[in-house]
């Protein structure tokens, strides 16, 4: 290895992992490091995943890939340091199972990452180092390649506990950013001319209560309103809990002219007794209440949600309650999951009783209706002039909507990220909602 090391990051999960790669990889760039291609790099950082058993997998699958691709491309082998979730909740285990890793950190220990890198590069041992969360949330320093859409975290952690999730023992209680910091911060972004901030937690609307402020959200948003409700901006927040979504934020939100009506509101259930099992902290008929002052109060509004299929002892009448929230919801955005027990999780020591196969034809029944569903709630948005906006998501040109409604283009022509075009929404013969660039008179896009 040269002098001056080169460091490619590669990231599993949400955007809150995405966000924390950003943050990762501005360390290393700020410690003198240099960027490169994963088979080039000296040192090839895994930021992980652990939500899920076919998360661990592929992570680990994709991780003895790119060591042996920079093995023979280097003719030496890279450093490979892995942080995150699954670090956290696997340590020992991946210990064995990649014997490849140098370095082994979790969630708590991303500031040292570039000094135990050139430790172990040094010295030639394995650098393995977890420490307790942080009892605050200070970070900052995210920096992003693209200049339209930014991540901002507002709070990490979680106190919810909900008995199939892995998250609150992998990243611990939650831990809310100052307010004044993240408005310093939103400054920032703004001066740096994106288009488009996502404001990301655990569980947004419950930013502040490890502060003592269980109002804290609704301020934040009231002053971003004030603060930046002349700029050209964007900015949407995910992810909510349904409990804790209230109708305050909704309001705030209707009348906002930056604040994008675009709520993440994952159900994970439709029966209420399957809810009960998970921890969730609300019935069905209080999700259809929240979901039906949204539709009310803001029409155009896109709701987005999470949904678990095959929970242990989940039967046909509990599964048919969650097609029945799917069709009188009528949600915009699904990511829809097979369940899988997790270490340390209550669930996992329930009977994992439904077979893979069962499973499997429920996920198909619930993305059919999913589906479904999805192409009567276009009817609303058909018709509609609006704005979106261009982004590059993997490497493609997309457009959004404010209410982050994906919309293929017709007939755009030159387009760039971080453009803006007036488009009116319809929908194609494949069932995909399109935009149709709005003309002026003349002849020229508006």
């Amino acid at each position: 290895m040269g002098d001056r090391l080169s460091v490619a990051l590669v990231t599993f999960g949400c955007q809150m992992n995405r966000s924390r790669s950003e943050h990762i990889l501005h360390l290393f760039l700020q410690d003198g490091f240099s960027e490169a291609q994963e088979e080039e790099a000296d040192v090839l950082v895994f930021n992980t995943c652990a939500v899920r058993e076919h998360a661990v997998a592929r992570a680990v699958g994709v991780i003895t890939h790119l060591y042996h691709a920079a093995l023979r491309r280097r003719g030496q082998p890279p450093c490979v340091v892995l942080c995150g979730c699954m670090s956290e909740l696997l340590r020992e285990e991946l210990l064995v199972r990649l014997p490849c890793v140098r370095v082994l950190t979790g969630t708590h220990n991303i500031e040292e990452l570039p000094s135990l890198v050139r430790e172990a590069c040094a010295t030639g041992e394995r650098k393995v180092v977890f420490s307790p969360p942080s009892p605050h949330f200070t970070e900052r320093g995210y920096r992003r390649k693209g200049k339209v859409s930014a991540y901002l975290p507002i709070a990490f952690g979680c106190d919810n506990f909900c008995s199939y999730c892995v998250v609150p023992y992998t990243t611990g209680p939650q831990r809310s950013k100052p307010h004044d910091v993240i408005l310093e911060e939103l400054d920032e972004v703004v001066r740096e001319g994106f288009r488009e901030v996502i404001l990301l937690g655990q569980n947004v609307n419950s930013y502040g209560k490890d502060l003592g402020n269980p109002r804290a959200f609704e301020s934040l948003l009231e002053d971003i309103e004030r603060r930046f409700g002349g700029e050209k901006i964007w900015v949407r927040f995910i992810t909510s809990h349904p409990r804790d979504m209230r109708r305050e934020i909704v309001e705030i939100v209707r009348g906002s002219r930056v604040l994008c009506p675009y709520f993440h509101l994952p159900l994970q259930a439709g029966s209420d007794r399957i809810l009960a099992l998970m921890n969730r902290g609300y019935t069905q008929k209080e999700y259809l209440r929240i979901a039906s002052f949204i539709r009310e109060r803001i029409p155009e509004a896109v709701i987005g949600t999470d949904i678990i299929v095959g929970f242990p002892t989940e039967s046909e009448d509990d599964f048919a309650e969650t097609l029945r929230v799917v069709q009188e919801v009528q949600f915009e955005i699904a990511y829809t999951y097979v369940y899988s027990p997790r270490p340390r999780t209550k669930a996992a020591q329930l009977n994992d009783d439904v077979p893979q196969e069962v499973k499997k034809e429920r996920l198909q029944a619930l993305n059919d209706r999913l589906r479904e569903a999805y192409l009567r709630r276009l009817c609303v948005h058909e018709g509609r002039v609006t704005e979106v906006l261009l982004l590059e998501e993997d490497g493609e040109l997309v457009a959004r909507t404010r209410e982050n409604l994906r919309v293929f283009l017709e007939g755009g022509g030159n387009l760039r990220a971080g453009s803006f075009l007036e488009v009116r929404l319809a929908r194609n013969p494949q069932g995909k909602c399109v935009g149709i660039p709005v003309l002026c008179q003349d002849g020229g896009e508006s």
